[in-house]
């Protein structure tokens, strides 16, 4: 990797950071969908591996009582995590076509999805047959793109969790999706030992911005900023769709 790319992609890392910091999620979103733009995105989707890692065990930790989000979600994350790794097996042989196209298909729903801020409240006795049927379908999309956001949201949403449990339970979905995503590239040879050093040298631009986004939190609109952010990424997922139809 040049030193160039390795620059743009610190700053891509650090916006990142910045917005995660800031709502708790979007790290994959955000760098898997610029880096997509200048490099093969199993690339980048390697790359997002050790900082997705580290900040969201920071997350989870932050959240205090780590133990409940694993009681209330056992379900979706043994799904997810064993439809991830399975998918991500075949991640290697798949077209760059097709993993253009599914990034900016993935991207287009999370946008959605994360724009439609009441979905219909799922009832309690429904929670044990949905949660693994959500699981699943997070773990297929995130083996294929590595961006497993929009079932989490959507879920999440329905169950109506508070803000501080989303942040903790975000973080600990994201946390657990990447462990059997990190263990399939490594079998399939995406996680070697260049592509390892680039994601662990994204750590530190990583933490900066996850630094800078918790002192915004507090000082901008959220909501407006979020709002913004979602429209600009929509464009670029239907972006993604296109060069992946014409790949």
């Amino acid at each position: 990797m040049s030193n160039e790319f390795l620059w743009i992609a610190a700053a891509v890392f650090t916006l990142a950071g910045m917005v995660k910091g800031v709502i708790g999620i979007g790290l994959p979103t955000i760098a898997i969908t610029l880096l997509a733009q200048f490099v093969d995105p199993r690339v980048a989707i390697a790359m997002v591996l050790i900082p997705s890692l580290i900040s969201n065990s920071w997350q989870v930790w932050q959240g205090g009582n780590m133990l409940r989000p694993a009681k209330l979600l056992g379900p979706y994350v043994v799904t997810m995590m064993i439809a991830m790794y399975i998918t991500s097996l075949f991640a290697a042989a798949a077209p760059v076509g097709l993993m253009v196209t599914g990034i900016g298909v993935v991207v287009v729903l999370w946008t959605l999805t994360s724009l439609w801020k009441t979905p219909p409240k799922l009832p309690d006795r429904l929670d044990p047959v949905v949660q693994p049927v959500a699981g699943v379908l997070a773990g297929l999309l995130g083996g294929l793109s590595g961006i497993w956001s929009p079932s989490m949201v959507v879920y999440l949403l329905a169950r109506r969790v508070n803000k501080e449990d989303f942040i903790q339970f975000t973080g600990f979905i994201i946390l657990l999706g990447t462990l059997p995503l990190t263990l399939g590239y490594i079998t399939a040879g995406l996680l070697n030992r260049e592509t390892a050093l680039a994601s662990a040298l994204m750590v530190v631009p990583v933490l900066v911005g996850l630094f800078i986004g918790r002192q915004l939190r507090h000082r901008i609109n959220n909501e407006q900023f979020f709002k913004v952010l979602l429209v600009a990424f929509c464009l670029m997922g239907i972006n993604l769709i296109w060069r992946g139809f014409n790949t």
